[in-house]
Parts: C-alpha cells; structure tokens; sequence
C-alpha cells in the first residue's frame, strides 16, 4: 500500500476517501466518454478535472492498487458495454468491480457504505440508460434516400391539415396528403414523393380504433 502525504492547507477537504471514490469514477467515467466518442469535449474536461482533483486526495489516503485497479476495470467494462449487445450484462460486471474496488481501495476509514453502493450504482443506470440508446440509434434502419421512401406504408400520428406527421419507417416525417385533404390520426398512407423533410402521400386506409387515439412518439425526422 502506498504511504499517504500531509495536504497543503485548503486541500485538506480532498483527503476524504467517498470524495475521492466519486471523483475518481466521474474522471475516468469522462474520460472514457471522450475516448469513445472524440470531439465530446465537455466529458473529457470534466473527466480531467475530476481526475486531477481525485490524484490530489489519492496522495494523502491509504492506497491500495488492486482496489484502484478495480475500479479502472469497471469503468473500462462499461466502456466495453457500448460496443456490444450485451443487453447490460457487461455493465452489470463493471458494477461489481466498482463497487469491490471501492470497498478495497482506502483503509479505515473507508468509503460511505451507501456511497460505496449508490454511486457505482447510478453510474451504472445511467451508463447503461445512455448506451442502450446509443445501440438502438446505431443499429435502427431508416431511409436513407428518398428513393427508399417511395411506396413504403405508414400511419399518421398527427392530424394532417393539411400538414401533420406520420410515422413511416420507424421515423415521424412531416406529411401532406397530395389532394391536401385532411387525414385522421390512424389513418393508413402510402408515400408517393418526397419534398425535403416532407412526404407527399395518399390515404389507403381509414383509421384503426386501437391507433386513432395514440399520440405521437419522439420526433425523428420532423424538421
């Protein structure tokens, strides 16, 4: 273990073994966030500035280097957990070892018991909240041409009249029927032309009862 070092005055505060657990998690938590995705800018500062706030209060605690180890682990298998469709299970791993490392990484006294378990925890939740999304984003087809678009069906998610919005090809694009009658929420539609952001459609089928009352979902391509 290494041997702890006596703070300069005002320093003191870092010398706090929750403290430094949570700066050091945030730090290379930020810092794998930039890594990951580069030109983030804003995780890699806060990362960095963490991390050198948390190198300050390392020197003055009881150091072990297979708790630190640890926690370098965890953060690198929620890393990992963004580039494979582990449905979470790899975070899950990363949880484990944080929270392992924390409880090894300081003497007595140690980490806050309930720090020691909701900050890994959290970190977790929303590491895994973040690159679920990031997965789904990364792997969902959509059109990429408007030549895709021509013939595909969809359902209108938003009262056209005549402009609305339909839900073609898991995206919601702003629609116009091509007679600008007015289409019902619900209602069946075939794509016939594209106009920048904008579909041109024909109404083949009139609303279902089960989707005339659904509202709209996030907003795709609506621009």
């Amino acid at each position: 273990m290494s041997r702890p070092l006596t703070l300069p005055a005002g320093l003191e505060f870092l010398a706090d073994p929750t403290l430094v657990f949570g700066l050091l998690l945030l730090a290379l938590l930020g810092i794998g966030v930039e890594l990951v995705h580069p030109g983030a800018l804003v995780p890699g500062i806060v990362g960095l500035l963490a991390g050198a706030a948390a190198i300050v209060g390392l020197v003055a605690l009881p150091l072990d280097p297979i708790g630190l180890a640890l926690v370098g682990a965890a953060v690198a298998l929620f890393i990992l957990d963004i580039s494979i469709p582990s449905h979470g299970a790899v975070s899950l791993l990363g949880i484990i070892a944080a929270i392992a490392g924390g409880w090894l990484l300081f003497r007595s006294p140690g980490v806050n018991p309930i720090a020691l378990l909701g900050l890994p925890l959290g970190m977790g939740a929303l590491w895994v909240t973040a690159s679920g999304r990031a997965l789904a984003v990364r792997h969902r087809p959509f059109p990429q041409t408007p030549n895709e678009l021509l013939g595909m069906t969809g359902v209108i998610r938003e009262r056209a009249a005549p402009l609305g919005l339909a839900e073609v090809g898991g995206e919601l694009w702003r629609t116009v029927a091509r007679d600008d009658s007015t289409l019902e929420v619900g209602s069946q539609i075939e794509v016939l032309a594209q106009d920048g952001f904008t579909l041109i459609v024909r109404l083949t089928g009139p609303p279902a009862p089960s989707l005339s009352s659904r509202p709209a979902a996030a907003v795709g391509r609506d621009r």
